[in-house]
């Protein structure tokens, strides 16, 4: 049997098989009263209306709202980039800042004159008991210089002065350790213990 014929036959066995359920449905309805054949044709109306439905939503809706998810999806993640990309001008807004500041910085810069300097401001310098100078291995085209420091018996709010000068300091100065203890015998003075490293072109 050749597929040509098949499908000219399956359309007859179907209306032969359906004939006789669709004329027993008609029987039934026509022995339904008035009213009881009302609510059938209004429960028809329904069941109809919502199998439209249900295709209109399958058809439409669906697909509708899955574009409006990824539409969504991509605003966000346009955001996300957006956001990053203004980081990175300003990242390389504030390194281009920071490389002229350098480049600009003195090469007789000396950072335990500094220290000393800032000591002498804050009134600790005859308090310090050790300064050790120390030189990095250089991060690119810059040298790191080091001087760890202890200054015995002060009292805080001139270790905090001396601190926030160094902070303040119009050099690449960073303060990389810091240690303060109370003091035993006088517990209104501490001793304090920190590095301190100064960045400067090599």
């Amino acid at each position: 049997m050749t597929r040509g014929s098949l499908l000219r036959i399956l359309p007859r066995k179907v209306v032969t098989v359906s004939e006789p359920l669709l004329r027993r449905a008609r029987l039934t309805f026509e022995r339904l009263t008035p009213r009881e054949q009302k609510l059938v044709r209004l429960l028809a109306s329904l069941l109809a209306g919502l199998v439209l439905w249900q295709s209109v939503t399958t058809l439409f809706w669906d697909p509708y709202q899955a574009r409006e998810a990824e539409l969504a999806d991509l605003h966000s993640e346009m955001l996300q980039v957006a956001s990053l990309a203004r980081e990175i001008a300003a990242s390389r807004a504030l390194i281009q800042a920071q490389s002229q500041r350098l480049a600009r910085e003195e090469r007789g810069f000396s950072l335990i004159a500094t220290l000393e300097e800032e000591a002498d401001h804050a009134h600790i310098k005859s308090k310090i008991t050790r300064m050790t100078p120390r030189t990095l291995p250089p991060e690119g085209a810059y040298r790191i210089a080091m001087v760890s420091l202890e200054i015995d018996s002060v009292d805080l709010p001139h270790a905090l002065f001396f601190l926030a000068r160094l902070e303040r300091s119009p050099h690449f100065i960073r303060v990389t350790r810091l240690s303060m203890k109370r003091r035993f015998n006088d517990h209104s003075k501490i001793d304090v213990s920190l590095d301190v490293e100064a960045v400067q072109p090599s």
